[in-house]
């Protein structure tokens, strides 16, 4: 489900809280639309990250939606720190 899909779910919903005189509750779905809207504001989809090696979307990001890990081709490879730290034959 797309961002414009959810927010259209939650403005429909917002707007029968409102008819139902539950304005606190319509508010709360208001202000969380809102949230949406500005998050990623040229993102059309809440999980459009893709794995920059096997383009998968089963990714971890940062707060900025930068991709830190996958977890399909699990990059970016570990690097064995014993490795690391032999010396050169």
């Amino acid at each position: 489900m797309n961002k414009r899909q959810i927010i259209a779910s939650l403005h429909k919903i917002a707007n029968e809280l409102d008819s139902h005189s539950l304005y606190q509750e319509a508010n709360i779905l208001t202000n969380l639309m809102q949230k949406l809207a500005k998050k990623h504001d040229d993102d059309d989809s809440i999980d459009e990250e893709k794995c920059p090696r096997c383009k998968g979307d089963a990714v971890d990001t940062d707060k900025n939606g930068k991709v830190i890990k996958c977890y399909d081709c699990e990059w970016p490879e570990e690097e064995d720190e014993d490795r690391d730290n032999e010396e050169p034959r």
